[in-house]
């Protein structure tokens, strides 16, 4: 259920900073999932070649995060996964936005998420107390945390 989840909201998405499913098929075993190729890795391998990014590179990755997050919401979704392993490199030096894996949809407006989940270092602090649930907001928390690892080579709260 959590795979097919993840396939329908990701066959979902057509934007230009969100990494493409072409298709998807399964045998009695495994599912397959065919992507876009992102042939130059993910923002998180080339944070560990580089140590960090200049102010000029962060605004430039981060222009298109922000792109790709501002469609997510207008689809109501929440991805709740960002993280720089998530950040895919296409062929033009761009970044794609990939793996729906925790994704969730927003059903109706003010809709709270109790699910804890996502990357330690990333999670927003209200998906950790879920007492009162959350929403968009913990793309944006993560976007802050991308930010700061990418400005200081390091996260901002190791876990």
């Amino acid at each position: 259920m959590k795979l097919m989840s993840e396939i329908k909201i990701h066959k979902s998405m057509s934007h230009s900073k969100v990494v493409h499913l072409e298709k998807y098929f399964e045998d009695k075993e495994n599912v397959y999932i065919i992507l876009e190729l992102c042939p130059n890795l993910s923002l998180n391998d080339m944070l560990k070649r580089r140590k960090k990014f200049t102010d000029i590179e962060v605004r430039y990755y981060v222009s298109q995060l922000i792109s790709s997050v501002q469609y997510l919401r207008s689809q109501k979704v929440i991805h709740r996964d960002l993280k720089l392993g998530n950040l895919f490199i296409d062929s033009k030096m761009g970044i794609k936005l990939g793996d729906f894996g925790l994704a969730t949809k927003v059903t109706y407006e003010g809709e709270k998420k109790r699910t804890i989940c996502g990357t330690p270092n990333y999670i927003a602090p209200e998906i950790l107390s879920s007492k009162c649930g959350h929403s968009y907001e913990v793309d944006v928390w993560s976007i802050g945390v991308i930010i700061y690892t990418l400005l200081f080579g390091r996260p901002p709260f190791e876990t």
